[in-house]
């Protein structure tokens, strides 16, 4: 499904985020990208969804070769990823089936077939009860929950996480890591950027290691968490 080629990032600074990464992902993985502070897990995760473009190399999705495709056709391409992001880029102006609505919104879906949707993907992260509620109200891991509701409403084949669990409690940070597992269990592909021990030791099957914009690990793992 996701094949990057030799792919190097560099920045107008000079600053070479990812340095010669090459990884192929299946269809129906669940992949965890680990690695210290600024080893480029946010910048492969842009790259994947289109966001940002490589400085050579090549990052394919299906087969598509993102750097080849016009603005137009990275964010219809966009429409097909749920995104989550470190900031949870909420809006605090609308309630939380606002929020959960807009991709929709954007694709020009409306009437029934936005309610269905909207109201299963509430229920799936445990959040029907606070459709009519602002996010402001929200706890993080309710925020979190939010944001997680809003990148399957269109039904996503992969969901692309960034740092999903960070800054919340062990209680809040297991309800994400299981709800996350639930959709692995139903065949889409997920890869999440993380330095949650729980996570890599509980529920990872394979763990990519960057460590300066380099791969430098690759291995799968026997979670028997991750098997229940």
């Amino acid at each position: 499904m996701i094949r990057l080629d030799a792919v190097v990032k560099r920045y107008p600074d000079g600053h070479e985020a990812l340095s010669g990464v090459s990884l192929d992902i299946e269809a129906g993985e669940m992949v965890f990208v680990t690695g210290h502070s600024g080893a480029g897990k946010s910048t492969l995760l842009k790259l994947m969804a289109g966001i940002e473009r490589p400085s050579s190399g090549a990052v394919l999705l299906n087969g598509q070769n993102l750097r080849q495709l016009s603005n137009t056709a990275l964010a219809r391409l966009r429409q097909n990823i749920g995104l989550v992001f470190q900031d949870h880029r909420l809006l605090f102006d609308r309630n939380v089936w606002q929020n959960v609505a807009s991709p929709l919104t954007l694709a020009g879906s409306y009437g029934d077939d936005m309610k269905r949707r909207v109201g299963a993907a509430l229920e799936k992260v445990g959040l029907s009860d606070k459709a009519l509620a602002n996010p402001v109200t929200l706890s993080g891991g309710e925020q979190q929950r939010v944001c997680i509701a809003r990148a399957i409403v269109n039904r996503p084949r992969l969901v692309l996480a960034d740092e999903p669990t960070g800054g919340l409690d062990p209680h809040y940070a297991r309800i994400i890591l299981d709800i996350f597992r639930s959709f692995h269990q139903a065949g889409v592909t997920l890869v999440i950027a993380s330095h949650d021990e729980v996570a890599l030791s509980h529920y990872a099957t394979r763990i990519l290691h960057l460590e300066d914009g380099r791969l430098g690990g690759d291995s799968e793992t026997n979670s028997a968490e991750f098997a229940t």
